[in-house]
């Protein structure tokens, strides 16, 4: 009604400048339409980030973020309701065109929504300049709110995945190795006599040698499988694709480098003595869960430890139950 009565009254000069300010309006409201969707998305996904476990810092970074996806709900908000009061004057216009009777009165409205049309670009440029800084806010935050989730799954001291890392990895590539049907095993490593090096030499040197441990695991391990720190001095290497045989080869590895470490307090060069460590392997079986496959890689590395420690053992496959 509105476009067909301007055409009607105006000349093809102003017909086409009332047409050109109505897709203004449209390009400007999808522009900030794309913005919307765009920065909602990296809400998403941040919110969805926050359900995953704490870590250190992440209560804080989570406040933040919830507080800036408040404001971006905000400038959401504003831009609605400049489109709606845009809306109200392009009613009052066309409310108004049939009574009109004068090219001066009709003038008027053009000049009214032409002011009115100016403000509605001013605001929707304000409106997507701060979606902008939003919507990169959002970003940074779901960065760091990754990087705290990630400290939250690694052991501080031997920069390892922790025990919630080690559970993920797990549950990750069982699932995996039953759904294809490749082979998997576990390796649970436990350095032996630990407690005795901790009371005779401190435990700022039992630190230094579960990095050592740490660091010949991760370095013979490599891209074959993923390391852990279980807890205290027991280590988990999860191995998928590898077959029993593949296992036992890479843990003699493990073990034989770890007994040629020579070790000494740097400042007094007193000897350590020989560090060694037992381990115990266990292979996955069609239907196991991760529970009974650490259930009987720990109770091989017990073996290992009762037969005289420094020693591999590895337990038969066997079906589930």
């Amino acid at each position: 009604m509105l476009m067909a009565t301007f055409s009607a009254l105006l000349g093809p000069a102003e017909a086409w400048l009332i047409t050109l300010i109505a897709l203004s309006s449209i390009v400007v409201g999808s522009g900030l339409l794309v913005w919307q969707h765009r920065v909602a998305a990296s809400v998403q996904a941040s919110v969805q980030a926050i359900e995953r476990p704490a870590a250190p810092g992440f209560a804080a970074v989570a406040l933040e973020l919830d507080s800036e996806a408040a404001a971006v709900l905000r400038l959401m908000r504003a831009y609605v309701d400049a489109q709606e009061r845009y809306s109200i004057c392009l009613a009052q216009a066309d409310k108004r065109l049939p009574s009109v009777a004068t090219p001066e009165e009709i003038g008027v409205i053009v000049k009214f929504l032409i002011a009115e049309n100016a403000r509605m670009q001013h605001e929707a440029a304000d409106l997507k300049t701060r979606l902008q800084a939003s919507k990169a806010q959002i970003e940074k935050l779901h960065s760091t709110l990754a990087e705290a989730q990630a400290m939250g799954l690694r052991d501080p001291l031997t920069q390892l995945d922790n025990r919630r890392g080690f559970d993920a990895n797990l549950a990750n590539a069982i699932g995996q190795a039953q759904a294809l049907g490749t082979a998997l095993c576990l390796v649970m490593g436990d350095i032996d006599n630990f407690k005795k090096v901790n009371d005779a030499f401190g435990h700022p040197i039992g630190d230094e040698i579960l990095k050592i441990f740490a660091s010949v695991l991760a370095e013979t391990v490599r891209d074959a499988g993923s390391v852990a720190r279980y807890g205290g001095e027991e280590f988990a290497v999860i191995l998928p694709g590898a077959e029993l045989e593949d296992a036992k080869e890479l843990t003699e590895r493990l073990r034989s480098q770890l007994e040629t470490k020579k070790l000494a307090v740097n400042k007094s060069g007193e000897e350590i003595g020989k560090i060694t460590a037992s381990f115990g392997i266990a292979q996955l079986s069609v239907g196991e869960d991760a529970q009974r496959l650490v259930q009987r890689a720990d109770a091989k590395l017990y073996e290992a430890k009762c037969a005289g420690r420094n020693r591999v053992v590895a337990a038969e496959r066997s079906v589930a139950s």
